[in-house]
């Protein structure tokens, strides 16, 4: 039977073929295996001197090592006992759900250039909008006790016109404003699925998801993916036998970019009916059409007003309004307004007058712009990433603002681990799976920053961390 300290001799052999001091190299070899899930939370390491006897170390290193992985918190030391991995380290099956979504974060330390989050910057009408609110909105900015617990009745409007304007056939009552998409996801997926049922979820997929599915103690279920995005007839098949509660679909999948047909998205909508399963249909991302092709939102097919539709300003306008909303039938939307409500008093009446606005008067012309930084962007970063010695592989996305980044020889975790190291953090595939492995040759590489941004950051990955 291998022991840990075979498992750690391994993982060595490969870290002290780089640089740095030997003590620092265990402490990674540590961190990888619990990151990997190849140690659990709380396993039992060997003790100092049982592990330098194994390594051929001197007690020192690993004495080093260990007040380090402490210092940390990787490590839970009790007087007389061996030390045994803490709170930081994972279990075998996946990241935990805060891991997930650590991962693509920015930290209170900016760094020199964010590639692990997909937000934009502000539009230059959200610029507007905040440096003069009263001139933007045509009178008084601050007015009432500023709150809109259940949500600000213009911008309820103008989410309705908006919706229709889509083909959705939504009312007034049927809308629940949200902070954010991420408030939304979490609402809905908590609001329909069960304790101990399941929510299909594409392979790979939002990371702001899992918390959700946790949180309403179910469970995740893999929808079958291809390059081509989702397998639409495998999902059906599997609609029929599991009966999941809930799917999780992205218009522009995030994050690899693809998309379905209306065709198949009819499929979807269709077998889904059939098996009582609801659909949440997130278009956060959805009007970011790079090939030009607009995709319908789900609520407008056959069977279609059971779907619930995610949407918000964040991708277009500024992620910083915190604005969203998803659409539902009208019982479900009272029962989540007076939820959210709960949670934190429905967020500032000010904004929400600001996003009426913006959504009703500079949704289109605002969605052109983004759509032309956007293009810049990629193009950008194809050209760079085309002329730096990287052996990576994509696919350029037909929507959404990321490319989802092959590494032929693997690695994306410690790939991530080099380029945060490097001030150029990347969320790795790992944080994006439902089944284990599925993203582990995978990073999402975002490209919704200026020109400069974008060459400085893909050239750092390229030279330091590829």
């Amino acid at each position: 039977m291998r022991t840990t300290a075979d498992q750690l001799a391994d993982v060595l052999d490969h870290w002290q073929s780089g640089t740095g001091p030997l003590y620092q190299q265990l402490a990674d070899a540590i961190v990888a295996l619990a990151e990997s899930g190849s140690l659990e939370h709380g396993s039992r390491l060997p003790s100092e001197r049982a592990l330098a006897q194994r390594l051929h170390l001197s007690r020192n290193t690993v004495t080093a090592a260990y007040q380090q992985l402490r210092d940390q918190e990787w490590l839970e030391v009790t007087p007389g006992a061996a030390p045994r991995l803490g709170s930081l380290s994972r279990g075998v099956m996946a990241l935990s759900p805060q891991d997930r979504f650590a991962q693509i974060l920015v930290g209170q330390q900016p760094p020199l250039v964010a590639f692990n989050t997909a937000s934009p910057p502000p539009a230059p009408i959200v610029h507007q909008a905040l440096n003069n609110p009263s001139e933007f909105l045509g009178g008084q900015a601050v007015i009432g006790n500023g709150y809109a617990a259940l949500g600000d009745i213009d911008l309820t409007r103008a989410i309705v016109d908006h919706l229709r304007a889509s083909g959705i056939r939504a009312q007034p009552d049927e809308i629940v404003i949200t902070a954010g998409g991420q408030q939304a996801v979490w609402l809905a997926v908590t609001g329909v699925a069960s304790d101990g049922g399941a929510v299909a979820l594409e392979s790979v997929t939002y990371p702001g998801v899992f918390d959700a599915v946790a949180a309403a103690g179910a469970r995740p279920m893999a929808l079958p993916m291809t390059r081509d995005g989702l397998d639409v007839a495998a999902a059906a098949k599997l609609f029929k036998a599991a009966r999941p509660d809930a799917a999780y679909v992205t218009t522009f999948h995030n994050p690899t970019g693809t998309a379905m047909s209306d065709e198949d998205a009819a499929r979807l909508v269709a077998a889904a009916a059939s098996t009582g399963t609801t659909i949440i249909d997130d278009r956060i991302i959805g009007d970011i059409s790079l090939d030009g092709v607009k995709r319908s939102p789900m609520a407008t097919f056959p069977g279609g007003r059971s779907v619930i539709t995610i949407g918000g300003l964040s991708k277009v306008f500024w992620g910083g309004l915190r604005i969203g909303w998803l659409h539902t039938n009208a019982t479900l939307a009272a029962q989540l307004r007076h939820r959210r409500a709960a949670m934190d008093l429905g967020g500032p009446a000010m904004l929400q007058r600001i996003g009426a606005k913006l959504l009703s008067d500079h949704y289109d012309q605002t969605l052109e712009w983004r759509m032309g930084e956007l293009r810049d962007s990629l193009a950008v970063a194809m050209e760079v990433i085309g002329q730096a010695s990287v052996d990576w592989e994509y696919t350029a996305p037909v929507g959404g603002p990321s490319l989802w980044v092959r590494l032929p020889d693997g690695g994306a975790e410690r790939f991530a681990q080099r380029s945060a190291a490097a001030g150029v953090p990347v969320a790795p595939g790992s944080a994006f799976e439902v089944i284990p492995g599925a993203g582990a040759d995978h990073f999402r590489l975002p490209f919704y920053l200026p020109a400069e941004d974008m060459r400085l950051g893909i050239k750092v990955l390229a030279d330091k961390v590829a």
